[in-house]
């Protein structure tokens, strides 16, 4: 086999980073339900966020030799694109239903491939394209399977779900350089620092008058898991693939996530699969795979 044909025969292999990271963003939806059941959504983002960064940092051993202030551009640019997400998800959520924001959610890469595609970081080829659209279909029967669809009245909410992906998608054009100078853990927790400050002044108060003693050890869970496994290592996880990967190859699987949350919810909660639904997990790995150079 000549040296060129080995990378090409890899690369048409699923990557196991970016899969595992959004199986295990999967598992945050029955775990965010335990959670949110008994803290305030705003609250539950900011101490998820908080845990996520005392880990990260814990895990990576500070941030190293490299000064911060060097690298304030690049962190400051992470850290607002993760606190936009953040805040901008949670609004959405409040406003529409789960299955709608997963589908605009599941707009990232669309919006990521037409970002690098017009600012000509990147060339994006037809077959690109069409995989993107398969995988957005696939995404749309997963979620459409088990919700009412689109109603005028989650209109501003729609609009805050689309917002979030383009937030994501920034977050993923962002983290690159800085995952390339410090390495994936302190730069993921670095813009986990970011948005912890920057939600700080919206989340105290509620931190405040939480009622701890009353909170259930199942809602305890379901915030750390969401900061650990659900945060920690899927974000972590995420960020070297789009370093190793790039962006657009990475964020083909985003599409993946709305698939693994159904069927993580089917075993842990009982929850349904549809035959409609199966016929979106089968599109959305078409997607994915299409996606792939």
């Amino acid at each position: 086999m000549s040296p060129g044909a080995a990378p090409l025969q890899r690369s048409r292999w699923v990557e196991w980073e970016p899969l595992l990271a959004v199986v295990l963003w999967g598992g945050i939806y029955p775990g965010a339900k335990l959670g949110l059941a008994e803290i305030p959504a705003l609250t539950f983002t900011y101490l998820r966020v908080l845990l996520a960064t005392l880990v990260l940092f814990a895990a990576a051993g500070g941030w190293g030799r490299r000064s911060a202030w060097s690298l304030w551009k690049p962190l400051l640019g992470a850290g607002l694109a993760q606190t936009a997400f953040q805040l901008l998800l949670v609004a959405g959520l409040e406003r529409t239903t789960a299955g709608t924001s997963a589908i605009l959610l599941a707009a990232a890469p669309l919006l990521t491939a037409a970002w690098l595609a017009l600012a000509r970081r990147e060339r994006t080829t037809g077959r690109q394209w069409i995989s993107l659209l398969v995988g957005l279909a696939g995404v749309g029967l997963v979620v459409r399977g088990g919700t009412a669809g689109f109603e005028w009245r989650h209109l501003a909410g729609n609009l805050l779900a689309l917002g979030a992906a383009g937030a994501w998608s920034w977050y993923s054009l962002a983290i690159g350089p800085l995952v390339g100078a410090v390495g994936t853990m302190r730069a993921t927790g670095g813009a986990m620092a970011v948005a912890g400050i920057l939600l700080s002044p919206l989340a105290l108060a509620g931190v405040w008058r939480l009622p701890w003693s009353g909170i259930s050890w199942a809602a305890w869970a379901g915030l750390v898991y969401g900061a650990t496994a659900g945060m920690v290592v899927a974000m972590s996880l995420w960020g070297r693939s789009v370093g190793r990967l790039g962006p657009r190859q990475t964020m083909a699987y985003v599409y993946l996530e709305p698939v693994s949350a159904v069927l993580i919810a089917a075993v842990l909660l009982g929850e349904s699969l549809h035959p409609i639904q199966a016929l979106g997990a089968l599109l959305t790995f078409a997607g994915v795979w299409l996606a792939l150079p």
